[in-house]
């Protein structure tokens, strides 16, 4: 059977064909949200954005912190000293960015508080 063009999900997501395979994890809206000139409600949109975006960078900043620990623990296959230090590069930065958006995040919290 032929797959057709991609349809839109129920959740906004992209599927092809019949067997609904999903080309995309990340939701993307279809069109912006009304967001009136009130402080609050651009506070509470920020907020929700950075909330969105810590989520969706954090995830793949632990995998590779992860990826990396396992790297340099690894008995079998010991890294040569040129890999070594670029998985502690990795995570070394990986860590630095992840730090960083905490501190957004905070920030972000400690604002809407007040």
């Amino acid at each position: 059977m032929k797959e057709g063009p991609p349809k839109p999900a129920p959740d906004g997501q992209r599927v092809s064909g019949d067997n609904n395979k999903v080309k995309s994890s990340i939701n993307i809206p279809q069109k912006a949200l009304p967001i009136h000139d009130s402080p609050i409600n651009r506070d509470r949109a920020a907020m929700d954005f950075a909330k969105g975006m810590s989520h969706e960078l954090r995830t793949p900043l632990n995998v590779i912190i992860g990826i990396c620990q396992f790297l340099e623990r690894d008995r079998k296959t010991p890294l040569s000293p040129m890999h070594r230090d670029a998985v502690d590069r990795m995570e070394r930065n990986a860590r630095s960015l992840l730090e960083s958006i905490n501190h957004l995040l905070e920030h972000l919290r400690s604002r809407q508080l007040h």
